[in-house]
């Protein structure tokens, strides 16, 4: 990072929440298999099965509107940046000259395409944010997790990324036993996804200055080096 001096951004999508759970299975009672039995392969088979509930971003719509929550997030991300001493502009990711983000398991960007020219690194950033129930009894929470990816733009290897994550079992502020609960409180707890993303701000500008050797006790528990792999 000591050696990047141009940072181009791809353009933040637009703001998409989630919710999810861990669903169960109905107790089916197979032949020749007692009812503790069949509801101990119905449980484990429904702990296998995320639910999705692909209306909660239009309700989110409908009720509060369309968020800034990507693009106040990047205009953060982007300011820290340049506080740094980057000179940073945002391009549109879709552009024919420009590598091709592709997000690889737990939302992890990479690139691919040819080397760009126009800067000395490229950064991607996946954002996901939401709510999270792991299991039939488990309450819904926030989850919000933000990978961050710095690309040299010659190679398009990466040297530096950043994996920011809210999501906690108990949730004072933000935890409901059921869906109906996340719905009849909307704007509350869409306030706690944008709070616990904006957060991150302050996070991501620890580690960049740790990526240059300039040391930052909010950096200190992550290891850089085994996150390029």
């Amino acid at each position: 990072m000591k050696s990047i001096k141009t940072i181009i951004v791809e353009t933040p999508p637009k703001t998409q929440y989630f919710a999810e759970s861990v669903g169960a299975s109905p107790i089916i009672v197979l032949p020749g298999v007692g009812i503790a039995a069949a509801a101990a392969i119905s449980a484990t088979v429904g702990a296998l099965t995320p639910r999705d509930n692909p209306t909660f971003n239009d309700l989110v719509t409908a009720q509060i509107g369309e968020s800034d929550l990507n693009r106040r997030f990047f205009d953060q991300i982007e300011s820290a940046l340049r506080e740094q001493g980057y000179e940073v502009r945002e391009v549109d990711g879709s552009a024919p000259d420009m590598p091709k983000t592709i997000l690889q398991r737990g939302q992890i960007p990479k690139l691919e395409g040819a080397a760009y020219r126009g800067a000395d690194a490229i950064m991607a950033v996946a954002v996901k944010t939401g709510y999270y129930s792991a299991g039939v009894f488990e309450p819904y929470v926030r989850n919000v997790n933000v990978n961050i990816a710095i690309f040299k733009a010659d190679t398009l290897k990466p040297i530096f990324r950043d994996r920011l994550l809210h999501y906690a079992m108990h949730d004072n502020a933000y935890n409901y036993s059921r869906f109906s609960d996340v719905t009849s409180d909307l704007p509350h707890a869409i306030h706690g996804i944008d709070e616990a993303m904006m957060n991150f701000v302050p996070e991501f500008d620890a580690d960049m200055q740790a990526s240059r050797g300039i040391p930052s006790p909010t950096a200190r528990t992550k290891d850089f080096g085994s996150m390029l792999h």
